[in-house]
């Protein structure tokens, strides 16, 4: 190929790129989709045109001007990818996922009560009978029951002795694990679900009777509530999505069972993904916040603070558009027509 037949060829193609890059320039929402396309299907051949100008030995300013239009071409194209990515998880964020977590108000006071009535139980039991606290919680008690007693100020001295970014990290992983398993567990028709939500539920109540037991009421929760509160809301919000899974399977209503289940899967892995950004703050909170030696009024009411904008955020944002209706609702199958006669 001559350098002649290069410039002919492709300076059509050149002078297109520049209209639609100066168009652009001029504003966001310039270019339609059409356009947009076809700025994708020319930049391949405009980034090749680089290193043709190149080796072709082509006027430092051809080889400039090419080299630019390749460039704002690539900018026009991943920025926009980019914006379009940004729009969507500022739409989940401020949207959809809360949303999504008032239509699955019910699943979440179900969990809540499966949670609830497990901790109750071990709490009072403990109370009555404080040997039953080495079962609910085996080997994880830091008070012994005969010998020197360990206060809640000896729990966070061990803490404040961990390198607080890999206990930060460690304490994320972990606890998104649970969540993981109270979700994953949903499959078995929510039952699953119901098992780790009942399993947890009994180790706290355990653990807050035995040191209550203990006299020792005020310093765990002083100790647990800066990170517990909003760890344990958002294992509650995974067993929410566990049992909206399982309970799309048990009961598909108008849908298929199949259809039920990816519907209920989708919703399910949504609400999932939105507990990730509240372990994380959990974490950070259960390592730098817990073990200070700030008094312990203060540290409760930093963990209640945020557990009440976590729920605020839930119950107020997007609430301009709660009526609608998120997805088209599945097409009922109609029961075949009964035969007359014999």
């Amino acid at each position: 190929m001559t350098p002649a037949f290069f410039l002919e060829t492709r300076e059509p193609a050149w002078r297109r790129i520049e209209e639609l890059v100066a168009r652009a320039a001029r504003g966001p929402g310039r270019l339609s989709g059409s356009e947009l396309n076809e700025l994708a299907r020319q930049y391949p051949a405009m980034a090749v045109d680089v290193a043709r100008a190149r080796m072709l030995g082509l006027d430092a300013s051809v080889q400039q001007r090419v080299n630019w239009l390749a460039i704002r071409a690539h900018g026009l194209l991943y920025r926009r990818r980019s914006t379009r990515r940004a729009r969507a998880v500022k739409r989940f964020l401020l949207a959809d996922y809360p949303r999504l977590f008032r239509r699955l108000r019910w699943h979440f006071l179900v969990a809540l009560a499966v949670f609830g009535f497990a901790a109750l139980g071990s709490y009072v039991t403990t109370r009555i009978r404080p040997v039953t606290a080495r079962v609910f919680v085996p080997g994880g008690l830091d008070v012994p029951f005969s010998g020197r007693e360990v206060t809640a100020e000896d729990v966070s001295e061990r803490y404040r002795l961990m390198a607080k970014p890999v206990m930060a990290s460690a304490i994320t992983t972990n606890n998104i694990q649970v969540a993981f398993y109270a979700f994953a567990s949903g499959i078995l028709l929510g039952l699953g679900t119901c098992y780790v939500l009942l399993g947890n539920g009994m180790m706290l109540g355990a653990f807050f009777g035995h040191f209550a037991n203990h006299g020792l009421s005020y310093e765990v929760w002083s100790f647990l509530t800066p990170h517990g509160a909003l760890e344990i809301f958002a294992i509650l919000v995974a067993g929410t999505a566990g049992l909206r899974m399982g309970l799309s399977l048990a009961v598909p209503g108008g849908r298929t069972r199949g259809a039920s289940l990816r519907h209920g899967a989708r919703e399910a892995v949504k609400l999932l993904l939105g507990t990730i950004p509240m372990f994380v703050v959990a974490g950070a909170i259960e390592s730098f916040v817990t073990p200070s030696y700030l008094p312990g009024y203060v540290k409760i009411i930093i963990g209640l603070a945020v557990l009440a904008v976590t729920l605020g955020y839930l119950l107020l944002v997007g609430r301009e558009g709660d009526g609608e209706p998120s997805q088209a609702p599945a097409p009922i199958r109609s029961a075949p027509a009964a035969r007359v006669g014999g």
